[in-house]
């Protein structure tokens, strides 16, 4: 686990696709799927433009009323043991409207990476449907 003030950046191949009940990170590296609920969704939005893990747990405070330390930095840590996020210059202050109701931020890793991803649909590798 980094130290709490290192700055972290998602990785620019993470690609983040939102959803009504939150969103799915795929790291195109690893061709892993990431299942996030709104409220994991609003911490790892965070690490878009650059955090800290200090952030990460002050907003999780903020936007649970409660604690919200173990929960911020359990979703870190596997950001970090996933390598989805990297260290970066700087952190920047963003601003968002956290979901509500707030419950405890969730990460799921798919246990099956995407075998293959499409890069184009005239590949001839790729069978044509019949």
């Amino acid at each position: 686990m980094p130290e709490q003030t290192q700055p972290l950046v998602l990785r620019s191949d993470v690609v983040a696709t939102v959803l009504d009940d939150g969103a799915v990170l795929l790291d195109l590296e690893s061709k892993y799927f990431y299942a996030l609920n709104p409220s994991g969704w609003a911490l790892v939005r965070l690490f878009e433009a650059g955090s800290t893990l200090d952030e990460a747990i002050r907003r999780s405070r903020e936007w649970s009323g409660g604690d919200g330390r173990r929960d911020a930095e359990k979703l870190v840590k596997t950001l970090v043991d996933e390598a989805l996020v990297e260290p970066c210059p700087a952190p920047v202050d963003s601003e968002f409207e956290p979901p509500q109701p707030w419950s405890p931020p969730t990460i799921e890793k798919q246990a099956e990476p995407l075998q293959r991803v499409i890069v184009s649909a005239f590949d001839p590798s790729i069978p044509l449907a019949e």
